[in-house]
């Protein structure tokens, strides 16, 4: 079968995998959240100024 050709990860590979992937969607959250919040504080601060 085709099966044997494949090489599968070992554990290690699949662990370090995972982890990589969990560590920088946490990094990406937080980027985006604090983007989100400095746009949104930027945005009320253009509202109040030029009135709306």
């Amino acid at each position: 079968m085709e099966y044997s050709k494949v090489q599968w990860p070992k554990k290690e590979e699949i662990v370090n995998s995972t982890l990589w992937v969990i560590v920088m969607s946490l990094v990406l959250s937080v980027y985006l959240g604090v983007f989100d919040l400095i746009a949104s504080r930027l945005l009320k601060v253009l509202v109040s100024l030029f009135g709306g």
